[in-house]
């Protein structure tokens, strides 16, 4: 038997090992490592999302600017005939309008106070 027991000895002795490297290499960090770890995370996050802020930034002028100039570009198309016989339809509709009579002021007559003989 201490064959036997020399052995289970040496095998609580070496499982002893293992499990002290296991738990030192597995073992929680301590509240300062911690909290050092999470602050540079945090940190890191908000320069990430403080990047990604600013892309969208830039993105949202750049689609505003393109607007922009699609809006002034419209308004120039639709405001000027480019063509001769746009002009000319143009000046024609003005110069309709132009010589249209003014209304006429119709204008009431008074009825008279005396009332007719008839009556």
């Amino acid at each position: 038997m201490s064959d036997n027991s020399g052995n289970t000895f040496k095998g609580f002795v070496l499982g002893g090992l293992v499990g002290l490297a296991a738990g030192i290499l597995f073992a929680p960090k301590s509240g300062e490592d911690i909290r050092k770890e999470l602050k540079d995370e945090g940190d890191d996050l908000m320069d990430k999302a403080k990047e990604e802020l600013d892309k969208i930034k830039d993105d949202l002028t750049e689609l505003r600017d393109k607007i922009n100039k699609t809006i002034d570009h419209g308004k120039t198309v639709f405001e000027q005939p480019h063509t001769s016989e746009e002009r000319d339809f143009e000046a024609e509709i003005s110069d309709v309008e132009d010589e249209k009579p003014a209304p006429k002021k119709t204008t009431r007559r008074k009825k008279s106070a005396k009332k007719s003989d008839d009556e």
